[in-house]
């Protein structure tokens, strides 16, 4: 025969001297059902939060907090930066203001690629410009290497007759090369040789060619019709 279990012993004044209850409420080591009943019988008899000293405990244990610089247990903590009102408006705003700097990007891109798209359709299907009036040209080369600046300016609408005098070289043949300046090479004119003055005659039309200073190389051709450069000059087209 099993005997019933003797009832537990009911909270009381003494009960909660003898046992230390106030103390280990506050340390957070009292059982459950101890902390239910305790809350239970203070709620039913206040009074004994003066008896029991826990008006007195609870102003210490406050007084302390404010003295490590703890805040209190129901204070509200204080919030991280990006947890605060103002970072979500600065993040949104930083979102914003790239949104549209992508959006002015794409609108640029765009109609760059249009102006190139419509240049370059521009180019391909512009004519060259007739010549009004021919002019020939004694021209000077450098000896030394390319020259830093045009010796002569090809207007717009002439048709230049280039006489290079080459009659102090031995060579008789030339391969001469043209190039606008910072860009590329434009022009090869392979085989042309002196005439009886010793100069070397090539016609240009100025409608050919844009706007912008070019180099002509002369190339000396041996027997075997190899290469060896032996006088430059520049020359300008105007607008």
């Amino acid at each position: 025969m099993v005997l019933p279990s003797a009832p537990a012993p009911a909270m009381d004044r003494e009960f909660i001297i003898k046992n230390q209850i106030v103390e280990r409420y506050l340390a957070g080591r009292l059982p459950p059902k101890g902390v239910t009943d305790f809350e239970k019988l203070i709620r039913s008899r206040p009074e004994l939060i003066e008896e029991l000293g826990l008006a007195d405990r609870v102003n210490a244990g406050l007084r302390l907090l404010d003295a490590a610089g703890v805040a209190e247990p129901w204070a509200e903590k204080e919030k991280k930066a990006w947890e605060k009102p103002a970072f979500s408006f600065a993040a949104a705003g930083l979102a914003i203001a790239a949104l549209i700097g992508c959006l002015v990007l794409a609108v640029q891109v765009s109609s760059r690629n249009s102006t190139i798209t419509k240049l370059q359709a521009e180019n391909h299907e512009r004519p060259v410009a007739p010549s009004t009036r021919k002019r020939s040209i004694i021209v000077r080369t450098s000896r030394g290497g390319p020259p830093g600046a045009a010796s002569l300016t090809i207007n717009t609408g002439e048709f230049a007759d280039l006489k290079v005098d080459m009659s102090w070289t031995k060579f008789q043949m030339f391969k001469v090369t043209i190039e606008r300046i910072g860009q590329g090479r434009v022009g090869i004119f392979d085989g042309l040789t002196k005439d009886s003055n010793g100069d070397v005659r090539m016609s240009l039309n100025s409608g050919a060619f844009g706007p912008g200073d070019y180099l002509v190389t002369l190339e000396g051709l041996n027997m075997r019709r190899e290469g060896l450069p032996v006088g430059w000059f520049r020359f300008g087209v105007s607008r």
